[in-house]
């Protein structure tokens, strides 16, 4: 599911109607009705209600001018302030106000200070407050008699519910550049818009109504949109069928090079999520040390045992034995738990360098590129790096921060430059392709804040390389089931107490749940998320 810019949406609305003929004001029609339709389902009981419609002098009042003809119709209370002249209105926006004029429905106009003083007690008596007045026309941060407004609005006991996005928010960043209204649930159209997706603006959106006016799809491909929500029913339809006379090595054979004294956790935790992926076999090469306790805590894993230093990590002198593991196996996993021994660090180079095989680069093996970023390169065999801001800030020479503030440029950036695809950790991890694709999961918890849980992503994406899966679709579908577990486990033990076991051992459900939809099914990309219409 495509996220849009406002200039993308613009574009949108004008290609439906020159190339489509769909007339803008049967498309402000169709998204004032969706508003309604809204709001009948938040509250069976909408007659006995009191609503304030707070209305701008563009489209998104005129989607609001609809909804006021829509509530006088069914008998429902609201009154309607209008912010700016009667005149001041144009095209489908003011016809839709003549309209409502016509059925004796009067707009108070809000002019200034004074109009607006006289006005706010509808504040303190109304139960809800529709929001129409900016949407995406935002040009400059509020301030004045609508900064007033907002903070006036936000301070009330009133449901807000915002059309397209709260007022003051920018239609085109993640960012609160003023002051807004914070909205408990927002009706967009068509497909959602930056700030619906990424914090902090997210926070001001409240719940997501995703809605059809009719628009066709059509019009939406053609903008090409380089930035998406990864989407359930997409992903459905990439999961691989098993036939029913298969074994164990038609599923592929991963690699697993983790692992130091102190940290064999993570060796065990990526091997057992490659084979939680679906993958048949899964040999984890590890420091000698570590072998002999690792079969008692996956025993469905191989190891192999090698060199280390006197610091446990694994040595420079295992290069040609880890080269040699790799013939015959479809995918490798390196990184977790390795540390940043130095002997380790040109051990990792050696081996990412040499591969010919799809490769995972997780935790220090990204790090054993910090400096060196201009040797990775996707172009003689898929590779995916998934590391987080931090890590991803080592490599590029720069501060986690900075990495936060622009991460969807970064990310796209750095996997056109390498042909890689990376895989940007946290809140919203993003995929980002060689092609310039950005794909945003909605799935995960703050409780998947815990030590682990990388390592068991970097197995499953792993596992799901070794079967075949094409390697866009593998990391879509392993980032998407990863934050889906987490969601899982979170809900059966709490996000605090969650462990990456908990991840591991709730993947199968994950799984389960993530199956092709009926044909009459839509699903909606964020979990605070419906869509309708």
């Amino acid at each position: 599911m495509e996220i849009l810019t406002s200039q993308q949406m613009r574009h949108i609305d004008r290609r439906a109607i020159r190339r489509f003929g769909l007339p803008e004001i049967v498309l402000m029609e169709n998204a004032g009705l969706r508003v309604y339709e809204v709001l009948k389902g938040l509250d069976e009981n909408l007659q006995a209600r009191r609503v304030l419609l707070l209305c701008g002098k563009g489209n998104n009042g005129g989607d609001a001018f609809v909804l006021a003809r829509h509530l006088r119709n069914a008998g429902i209370p609201f009154t309607a302030l209008l912010f700016g002249r009667r005149h001041e209105v144009r095209g489908s926006a003011a016809a839709n106000l003549r309209a409502l004029e016509r059925m004796g429905v009067a707009t108070r106009e809000i002019r200034g200070g004074a109009s607006w003083k006289a006005a706010r007690r509808l504040l303190e008596t109304c139960d809800l407050v529709v929001d129409g007045i900016l949407g995406t026309g935002l040009s400059r941060p509020a301030a004045g008699l609508l900064a007033r407004v907002f903070d006036e609005v936000n301070a009330a006991r009133a449901l807000v519910v915002a059309i397209d996005i709260p007022s003051g928010l920018s239609g085109d960043t993640g960012d609160v550049p003023g002051p807004c209204l914070k909205a408990d649930h927002t009706v967009t159209f068509v497909r959602p818009k930056v700030p619906h997706v990424f914090p902090p603006a997210e926070a001001q959106c409240g719940t997501l109504h995703v809605a059809d006016i009719g628009i066709p799809n059509e019009a939406v491909a053609a903008e090409k949109a380089d930035l998406d929500l990864l989407d359930a029913a997409e992903l459905a339809r990439l999961l691989p069928k098993r036939r029913p006379d298969s074994h164990k090595g038609d599923y592929g054979h991963a690699l697993v090079i983790a692992g130091s004294r102190g940290k064999g956790g993570a060796a065990r935790l990526a091997s057992l999520g490659a084979l939680r992926a679906g993958c048949g076999l899964v040999t984890a090469a590890v420091p000698a040390g570590l072998q002999s306790g690792f079969v008692s805590r996956a025993m469905e894993v191989m190891t192999e045992g090698l060199p280390e230093t006197a610091d446990g990590t694994l040595a420079a002198s295992g290069l040609d034995r880890l080269l040699g593991l790799l013939d015959g196996k479809q995918a490798l996993a390196i990184g977790p738990g390795l540390t940043t021994h130095p002997e380790t660090m040109t051990l990792i180079r050696e081996v990412v360098l040499r591969a010919r095989i799809p490769v995972i680069l997780d935790a220090d093996g990204v790090n054993a590129f910090a400096g060196s970023d201009d040797l990775l390169s996707g172009r003689k065999r898929p590779l995916v790096l998934t590391p987080h801001p931090g890590e991803m800030g080592r490599l590029l020479g720069t501060s986690g921060s900075v990495v936060q503030a622009r991460r969807v440029p970064l990310a796209r950036g750095f996997s056109r430059r390498h042909a890689c695809h990376l895989v940007l950790k946290g809140y919203r991890t993003l995929i980002a392709t060689p092609g310039g694709h950005v794909h945003v999961n909605p799935t995960g918890n703050p409780g998947m804040a815990t030590g682990g849980s990388g390592d068991v992503l970097a197995g499953l994406l792993a596992g799901l390389l070794a079967q075949g899966i094409e390697v866009s679709a593998a990391t879509k579908l392993g980032v998407y089931l990863h934050g889906l577990a987490g969601d899982l486990a979170a809900a059966e033990v709490g996000q605090a107490p969650l462990i990456a076991r908990d991840i591991l051992q709730h993947f199968p459900a994950a799984l389960l749940r993530l199956k092709p939809p009926r044909a009459h099914e839509k699903s909606a990309a964020l979990p605070n998320a419906r869509r309708i219409g």
